[in-house]
């Protein structure tokens, strides 16, 4: 069974924080969620590009709270999360997860958003830029990341600089 994995992002490396079971309750049941929400057309398992585009649009879509925002964004390839906004993503997260239970689904979001709470309070290291997001243990880039993702890593927080 596949993982999502927390990792604290470094100037050169990154290391493990955190392992949640079954990738499923990461970006999956996020976008489903999006998905079903805001695009009404075709629901997401179809998987098709066009849609699943559709769903990554909807970061710039002006209907959506917040922590559907940060979380969706937390999904994307080669995002972070600053450390000075841990705790603002810990609580978009617990929120998100909140909105999302159904108790059917895996749903780590809440527990995400704990880890994202002790991560702030953590001393993660000097060379320390926040902390990412691998949604399935299957493909994990950050596990070993490439040079050009440490270098091309992007914050989730507009008004961060690196």
């Amino acid at each position: 069974m596949s993982t999502s994995d927390l990792y604290v992002l470094n100037e050169k490396s990154t290391r493990h924080l955190a392992e949640f079971r079954n990738g499923w309750g990461s970006a999956p049941v996020a976008w489903d969620f999006l998905a079903t929400k805001y695009i009404a057309e075709k629901p997401l398992y179809s998987m098709d590009k066009g849609h699943m585009q559709k769903v990554w649009d909807l970061a710039s879509d002006p209907r959506l709270e917040l922590c559907e925002r940060a979380v969706l964004m937390m999904t994307f390839d080669r995002s972070y999360v600053p450390t000075a906004n841990l705790r603002d993503a810990a609580e978009a997260c617990a929120k998100f997860g909140a909105l999302i239970e159904n108790g059917r689904s895996a749903n780590h979001w809440p527990a995400i958003g704990e880890a994202l709470r002790r991560a702030a309070t953590m001393r993660l290291g000097r060379h320390a830029r926040g902390v990412c997001l691998s949604c399935t243990s299957v493909s994990d880039p950050w596990g070993n990341p490439a040079e050009d993702w440490l270098e091309d890593a992007w914050s989730i927080y507009a008004d961060e600089t690196r």
